[in-house]
């Protein structure tokens, strides 16, 4: 069997976002830190659940973007994925869902997998969009919000259990190859292992470049980014903790909240 995992790298949450008038998007400062986005850790997870009751299964990774793209994609081979592939994509500006799930698609075309798995989104964009756009492009089916999966490979079929609003639950059945989104309580991903981290370093990742008309075909633009204004300010209370307590009660008083 063969699986693919697809990942995003992205910024840490605690970095500031700078927005670029000029580029109509927003960016990092160069020392902020990137991560494995942390839905697509437990992608990785799920193959790696995968192998274990199906021996002989191959994971390979995949992921868009620059030269630092690759350390995320090392840290899925440190945790046990197989092959690592980098679709080089250097500039920092906006790319689409439908054009990261256009190039997703054109890496996959002949390469036969039988379960291509992914993150139901992204920290950063968090739209959830490229996974079944990808599927789409490849006419698979797929699912989203995907808490449990289990491939029958007599039958070639995945069961999946995906996540509904309310609490509720939906259980359905796929046709290999097919696409899975999971959610973040499907399981808990590993710690690398020492012996994969040593074969990570000297396994190659594996660079592609596509040729620059798949990024001509841009279904939206972004038209202007805008910082987050603040209608509200702060008030500081002032004097002793009763002078502060009786300030407070007024306050609350005069705005009628109490």
């Amino acid at each position: 069997m063969k699986i693919l995992v697809c990942i995003k790298q992205v910024p840490d949450q605690e970095s500031r976002i700078t927005v670029d008038p000029e580029k109509a998007w927003a960016g990092y400062a160069e020392n902020a830190s990137y991560w494995i986005n942390r839905y697509d850790e437990h992608a990785v997870e799920a193959a790696l659940q995968i192998r274990e009751k199906l021996p002989g299964t191959m994971i390979d990774i995949v992921s868009i973007g620059p030269a630092r793209v690759k350390a995320a994609i090392r840290r899925c081979m440190e945790m046990g994925a197989d092959q690592g592939f980098h679709l080089r994509y250097e500039h920092e500006d906006y790319l689409s869902p439908s054009i990261k799930s256009r190039l997703i698609a054109e890496f996959c075309r002949d390469r036969d997998y039988d379960l291509i798995l992914t993150g139901v989104m992204s920290e950063d964009m968090m739209s959830g969009q490229t996974g079944p756009m990808t599927a789409a492009r490849l006419g698979i089916p797929s699912a989203a919000s995907v808490m449990k999966l289990e491939v029958d490979l007599e039958k070639q079929c995945l069961y999946v259990e995906r996540e509904l609003d309310a609490g509720h639950r939906c259980f359905m059945e796929l046709k290999l190859p097919a696409l899975a989104a999971v959610q973040s309580g499907i399981n808990r991903p590993r710690y690398p292992s020492l012996s994969n981290v040593m074969r990570a370093k000297s396994t190659e990742i594996e660079e592609i470049s596509y040729d620059d008309s798949l990024l001509d075909a841009k279904y939206e633009t972004v038209e202007k980014v805008l910082e987050a204004g603040s209608d509200r300010a702060g008030l500081t209370l002032q004097g002793s903790t009763a002078e502060k307590a009786a300030a407070l009660w007024q306050l609350l008083h005069e705005r009628s909240l109490i």
